[in-house]
């Protein structure tokens, strides 16, 4: 008895399936295990060093723009500097320096008792996670408030252009309503320029005619000026090109002004664009700019209130996501993958404001489309976010600043006392008061004061 080992076409393409799924079974269950059995432990722990060393590189890097302007708003920094005041300077002298200078602005006499010492050791403090999150947080802040400029720049400069326009539709409706009065309306009393001219040159003609010699005589006069004129010239021939050439540097100085001005807003934008790249995304482009504008003012408050702890959450309560489940299939053959899928919340304070402009700035405006254009960029405002906090928990948790202790004696009066207290507390805020003492002086109206302050070096 001879078998017919030979299989059909179909029965071939069912064993293909059959094979491919038990590969893909295979693979899905023991590829991880052999994985890690190939695998050197050693060289993957070097890997995740060198991926934490670059993150947290990319973080620094990042955040190196939030980093100067705390540097201002604290008063480590002598203006728009993104340096120290400490850099390259002993703290000492600087901590001296700085003191005097509020002293005077403060409007107290310069003969006071001033003695600077460093604290002896040195204390580690711990850098909380609110803090690093606050960190992120503000370097956001101070790209919405970039992003905000370029679109106010942006929309000035497109109102200029259509200026021009508005004031030629403007000269011609005017020059319109000037013939329409002339058709209609001649005032009799007060004639026209044409009609004063016309009377002039008659006037003239009948003088001319009346003494002919005279004419004659302006004739002659005439000539000669003109003849005195062209030896005056000829004598001083480089005058008259000196009168020409003035006008040539300023139309250039003018070309050169205006080509300077688009290529700093040009600068300004590509600028922006790059840092958006790196850090965080701008608000999307089909959302016309009035309107992003003003979401941008909304952010901004809501990050503020967010920095000074009025509002523990920024975006999560804006809007949520939902999955919809997936289906395995057999052996993986027809699987489906599940979505994730955001909407606003119904009492989202972005989309009761987004809702509002739709409706005041254009009705022809595709609501669904822009509202989201807006949640995507929402979710992806909250994921680097999340990312670029994770990126700094691996930055060391502690950290040990220096520390002076400053002791100070004056006699002042006692507004000019409040005054200091004021400036040191609003415009240093490195520098800190821990004890105060006055007692009151009967030979004038000053008292004596004595002041204990700690200050902090951070380099």
């Amino acid at each position: 008895m001879k078998l017919d080992l030979q299989l059909t076409n179909q029965s071939k393409i069912l064993l293909g399936i059959l094979v491919v799924a038990l590969i893909a079974a295979i693979a899905t269950q023991w590829g991880p295990g052999l994985y890690g059995l190939i695998s050197n432990p050693a060289m993957k722990a070097k890997r995740e060093t060198l991926q934490n060393s670059k993150d947290l590189v990319a973080a620094s890097q990042i955040l190196k723009p939030a980093e100067s302007g705390l540097y201002h708003k604290t008063g480590l920094s002598d203006g728009e500097e993104p340096t120290t005041i400490f850099e390259g300077n002993f703290p000492e002298t600087v901590v001296r320096e700085k003191i005097q200078a509020i002293v005077k602005q403060a409007g107290i006499p310069q003969n006071i008792q001033l003695n600077v010492e460093s604290v002896p050791g040195k204390k580690s403090e711990r850098t909380s996670p609110q803090a690093r999150r606050n960190l992120v947080m503000f370097s956001y802040l101070k790209l919405l408030e970039n992003e905000k400029d370029a679109l106010n720049a942006e929309m000035q400069a497109q109102l200029d252009a259509e200026l021009p326009e508005m004031q030629i539709d403007e000269d011609a409706i005017n020059l319109l309503m000037n013939a329409w009065l002339d058709e209609g309306d001649v005032d009799l009393d007060n004639p026209s320029e044409e009609e004063i001219d016309q009377e002039d040159i008659e006037s003239q003609e009948s003088e001319e005619q009346k003494n002919p010699e005279k004419k004659e005589q302006e004739k002659s006069d005439e000539k000669e000026y003109t003849e005195t004129e062209k030896d005056n010239k000829s004598e001083n021939p480089d005058e008259d090109k000196s009168d020409d050439v003035k006008e040539i540097p300023e139309e250039k100085d003018g070309q050169e002004d205006k080509s300077t001005e688009q290529s700093e807003s040009q600068q300004e934008a590509d600028n922006l664009e790059s840092d958006a790249e790196r850090i965080f995304s701008l608000l999307p482009e089909s959302i016309p700019i009035p309107i992003r504008i003003e979401l941008i003012e909304l952010i901004m408050a809501m990050v503020e209130q967010h920095l000074v702890g009025a509002q523990t959450t920024l975006f999560e309560n804006e809007f949520f996501k939902s999955q919809t489940g997936g289906t395995s299939g057999i052996f993986g053959i027809g699987a489906k993958r599940s979505k994730i899928e955001i909407s606003f919340n119904p009492n989202s304070q972005i989309l009761a404001k987004f809702t509002n402009l739709i409706d005041t700035y254009g009705e022809d405006l595709n609501k669904k489309e822009l509202r989201k254009d807006l949640l995507e960029y929402l979710e992806q405002i909250q994921l680097q976010i999340a990312e670029l906090s994770q990126k700094l928990k691996l930055a060391p948790t502690t950290y040990s600043p220096e520390s002076y202790t400053v002791k100070m004696k004056f006699k002042a009066e006692l507004e000019k006392l409040v005054n200091l207290n004021r400036i040191i507390e609003t415009t240093t805020k490195w520098l800190m008061v821990r004890d105060l003492q006055i007692s009151t002086d009967n030979k004038d109206d000053k008292v004596n004061v004595e002041i204990l302050m700690i200050a902090r070096v951070y380099q």
